[in-house]
């Protein structure tokens, strides 16, 4: 049977996987504010601070190996396509939340554990309402061949539209 901190651990998982298709989506089709930033960005900062504690906690509590959450990271910044400065700022703050992590924890005590818990759940928290508030844009769909042979109907021509 599956604990629920199991099951949270593999939804955090599995909304952080997601979340750079939808954000590199949202980015490139939202407004964006005056200083050129997506409106997402101070939960885009949290969640990467969230992931570089992730990166250092789960191997250190053998919860994951080392590298699933700085791979993350890499498709997080690919779907993101940041500038340079952008870029170093996202990373900065990734970098930094491991390094704290890294001086105060050397090994899995209940703190570590319970830093953890609370990392994963706000994770699956934020990824929740990013994708909710900042869900993409829908383009408006394309006419289809069968509304356009609607209008046409003494052009001879037989509706091949198979219906869905």
């Amino acid at each position: 049977m599956i604990s629920d901190s199991n099951r949270i651990r593999a939804v955090s998982f599995a909304g952080l996987c997601l979340l750079p298709l939808l954000l590199g989506s949202a980015h490139a089709q939202s407004a964006q504010s005056g200083d050129g930033l997506p409106p997402y960005e101070n939960e885009l900062l949290r969640l990467v601070s969230i992931m570089g504690a992730l990166e250092f906690l789960h191997p250190l509590c053998e919860r994951h190996p080392r590298g699933v959450w700085r791979d993350q990271m890499a498709n997080l910044l690919e779907a993101e396509e940041p500038t340079p400065a952008r870029r170093a700022r996202i990373m900065a703050t990734y970098n930094k939340s491991f390094a704290i992590l890294e001086q105060v924890h050397n090994t899995c005590t209940p703190a570590a554990q319970t830093i953890l818990r609370r990392y994963e759940t706000e994770a699956v928290e934020l990824t929740r309402v990013m994708a909710t508030n900042y869900r993409p844009v829908q383009p408006a769909p394309a006419e289809t061949d069968a509304e356009n042979d609607s209008g046409n109907a003494s052009s001879g021509a037989a509706d091949t539209t198979v219906p869905q």
